[in-house]
């Protein structure tokens, strides 16, 4: 009995002592998550001016994977999450994959002048297809993640920001100090070569198949939302996770990448149901497409109990302009039965991320975590009225987006979200052991150009 009070006694070094945390959360919305990408460009780049105090160059822009400690996503969102956090790619990276996966996915629906004429809108086997390639392309020598390990052996020019120049790692291992991921350069052609070094076809594919489930100590935390068949309305959705979870273990232990987005796609319009081991996961509409209270409760309860949030990110694919028609799909509702039930619920999800971006104060101050600390970042205009399928307009939503991240209100919200990254970065920067391994993001030039102030101090 004593030892068994003594086992649960025992927390991880991470889990209640260090800087504050950093949490985004990525809601999900067909291929209009492409908005995602040009927001988080525009907040990692306020980043490094915040940090650097000078404009980065193309190379320079930091991965979000290097600036979070939790990447949270449901949907679109879930496989964004998954690119961002789990692979660690860089976001120009991100989009070319996402424009690829987008075209090979819904560019082949179901449908008969946009009528469906089976019960699910896509192929699934389409987005298995696109996940796996795109795991294939960015876990090369079968290792987990673009910039692992196994790249130390082997002198890989693969992406590792040291900072300026042809600087090298103390083992003698030279790294490229730009943030591009390795895909950034192999993708030109089946033989690329960088500096005197060639690389050949087997070294730039990696396992198709490769674990959700990543072993190594201090990587970005990555789960994705995924929904048990049957589940019950108003149930939580369960989550899949790329870490060891202090509330329970993992669903299925050999859960690959791969599965994973395909379960946080799974929604019963969509896509149909997919089998990991022994479970089953299809939302039957019940689930939510915004993960942050699952996100909050996941930081604050879960993994990091104690600990100070000092940034909380929420971004959205996009909101249904106030003055459109929100029932302008009703016209075949009485011959499409069971479609037109399951398109009515899911835009009422999509609806719902800002019912539930509004019930946020108050589950934040239930957490103890400062108000000011969330910032929601949702196109408001000319992306919400968009289908889950219209990869053809990806260059409107780009536009929509860029207009968006131009008005005063929400650059003041990007500046504070980036103010606030740039703080807690520089706080563990200050307070990292000498004998740890040097920083994925370049140091800045004057660590005193953030002021450090209400910053709690690194242990």
């Amino acid at each position: 009995m004593a030892t068994m009070e003594a086992s649960t006694g025992l927390r991880r070094k991470d889990t209640t002592k260090g800087a504050p945390l950093r949490v985004l959360s990525l809601d999900g919305g067909g291929v209009r998550g492409y908005s995602v990408f040009i927001i988080l460009q525009e907040l990692m780049h306020r980043t490094f001016v915040e940090i650097e105090g000078r404009a980065p160059k193309r190379s320079e822009i930091p991965k979000p994977c290097d600036h979070f400690d939790l990447i949270v996503g449901t949907g679109t969102g879930g496989l964004i999450a998954i690119m961002l956090g789990r692979l660690r790619l860089d976001l120009e990276t991100c989009k070319e994959v996402y424009v690829r996966m987008t075209r090979k996915v819904f560019e082949t629906d179901k449908t008969i002048a946009g009528i469906p004429y089976r019960s699910t809108l896509f192929k699934a086997s389409k987005l298995e297809e696109a996940i796996k390639e795109c795991v294939r392309e960015h876990t090369v020598f079968q290792s987990e993640g673009n910039d692992g390990e196994a790249f130390d052996d082997v002198q890989s020019p693969i992406s590792y920001p040291l900072g300026r120049g042809d600087s090298a790692r103390s083992d003698g291992v030279k790294r490229h100090h730009s943030n591009a991921s390795m895909m950034s350069f192999s993708a030109r052609g089946p033989r690329s070569t960088y500096g005197d070094r060639k690389w050949s076809t087997s070294a730039r594919y990696g396992d198709a198949n490769a674990l959700l489930y990543d072993s190594r100590e201090n990587r970005t935390k990555t789960a994705v939302t995924a929904v048990y068949q049957n589940t019950p309305k108003g149930a939580p959705p369960a989550l899949l996770r790329s870490y060891d979870s202090r509330k329970e273990p993992a669903p299925e232990f050999n859960c690959t990448i791969w599965q994973a987005g395909r379960a946080t796609s799974a929604t019963g319009l969509a896509f149909k149901p997919i089998q990991i081991g022994q479970s089953v996961f299809i939302d039957e509409s019940h689930g939510r497409f915004n993960p942050a209270p699952v996100a909050l409760d996941e930081v604050t309860l879960n993994e990091y109990p104690g600990r100070p949030v000092g940034v909380f990110v929420s971004v959205g694919t996009g909101k249904r302009p106030a003055n459109t028609d929100a029932t302008s799909h009703l016209w075949y509702d009485d011959f499409l039965g069971d479609f037109a039930e399951a398109r009515r619920r899911l835009i009422a999800k999509i609806e719902g991320c800002e019912t539930t971006h509004l019930s946020m104060p108050g589950l934040l101050a239930a957490r103890n975590v400062e108000i000011d600390s969330y910032i929601r970042l949702n196109v408001e205009v000319g992306v919400g009225d968009f289908g889950m399928n219209e990869w053809a307009r990806l260059a409107d939503i780009s536009t929509s987006t860029r207009r968006y991240l131009a008005r005063p209100d929400v650059q003041s919200m990007s500046l504070n979200a980036a103010t606030r990254l740039a703080r807690i970065y520089l706080t563990r920067l200050r307070g990292r052991d000498p004998a740890a391994p040097p920083p994925l993001v370049p140091p800045p030039r004057d660590p005193r150009r953030i002021t450090l102030q209400n910053v709690p101090e690194a242990p």
